[in-house]
Order: structure tokens, then sequence, then C-alpha cells
């Protein structure tokens, strides 16, 4: 089924592009998927590169976390959340008329908030602009505009039900209730 949707989003992105239509479109959804490969996996193998690019493409296709690849890069999630703080407070006990005691009484309270979460962390962050000479980002424009064109089948298939990743160095809680499909040089992905 996914692999249905990704040939879907393929024949579309290729029909708007023989079509003449949306041009800066499909530059800003290549220079999207360019900026991810190469801020995520500027410094990996190729395989790690095309298995980033193949995950932010099978996120379009899946639906649940933006409908292009702009909106899946540029992501945030919303998440409620409660601080808790603790508050002494001096509680006076009152006797004739007299303070008798004074006792400090420590309560916790709890305030909500909201805070918005990006799903890939360069795009929350402020990131030196790639460099039109940078070896790693010439190859990561190469490799987005292969997979938008339909290419690197072999990595398309191997990381078919790829959603996640996350660098080797981090552990985040998700990971446990998530299916590991591979690691490559510094990254884990996993599918549902």
């Amino acid at each position: 089924m996914k692999t249905m949707m990704q040939i879907i989003v393929t024949i579309m992105t290729l029909t708007v592009l023989q079509l003449g239509h949306a041009t800066e479109v499909n530059h800003r959804e290549l220079d999207c998927l360019a900026k991810n490969i190469y801020y995520e996996a500027g410094t990996e193998s190729l395989e790690g590169k095309v298995a980033v690019g193949v995950v932010t493409l099978n996120r379009v296709a899946d639906g649940r976390f933006g409908n292009n690849v702009c909106g899946v890069v540029h992501q945030r999630t919303v998440l409620h959340r409660t601080r808790h703080t603790k508050v002494t407070k001096e509680v006076h006990h009152k006797k004739y008329l007299v303070i008798d005691q004074v006792d400090h009484v420590t309560e916790i309270q709890s305030q909500p908030y909201t805070t918005a979460v990006c799903q890939f962390s360069w795009s929350c962050g402020s990131v030196k602009k790639p460099q039109a000479n940078d070896e790693r980002w010439a190859e990561s424009v190469n490799v987005a505009e292969e997979l938008l064109n339909g290419g690197y089948n072999e990595f398309r298939n191997k990381y078919d039900e790829a959603l996640y990743f996350h660098a080797t160095a981090i552990r985040p809680t998700w990971r446990s209730l998530k299916k590991k499909i591979a690691r490559i040089g510094g990254h884990i992905f996993y599918g549902d």
C-alpha cells in the first residue's frame, strides 16, 4: 500500500513537471528535500543520505506528517504539557490573637503550557546556509533530485516502511514503540 502511495506521489510530481505547472513549487520541494538530507545526513554515506530522503517521501505518502515535502520537513507538533513548581507558604497559627506558631508548607502548583517540537531539529534552529561549493550539499541535491525523479529503487524498497529515524547518540522514548528497520552509519531507522 505504501509503495503504491509512493508511486502515485512520484507520478503526480512527474506529471506536474511535464505539464509545466508550478515549476517554482517543484524547485521549492527539491530545495526542502535537499536541505533535509544535507542537515540530517550530510556526513553520511550515499545510502544514509538516500534513507533520510526516503523517510521524508514516505512521510508525504503517509499523510500524517504533511501533504508535501516542505510540509513534512517543517512540520511542528504541538505538545500540551504541564509545568510543576514548588511554592513554599507561611502558615500562621493564631491562638488568642497572638501568632503562636509559623509553619512552612510546600505545595506543588501546576501550570499547563504548549510547546512546538520540530520533527527535524535543524528546521527549528538557526543553521548556516549550505555553500554552493560544498561537496556534501552537491551530493544532497543530487540525491534529492534522483529521489524526486523516482530513482534509487533498491533503497526505496529497503526503506519502504521507514517513517522515523534518530541519531545513534540519542535514545528517544518512542523508539521502543516502533519497529527497527536498519542502522546506517550514525542513524537508526524505524517503521510503525
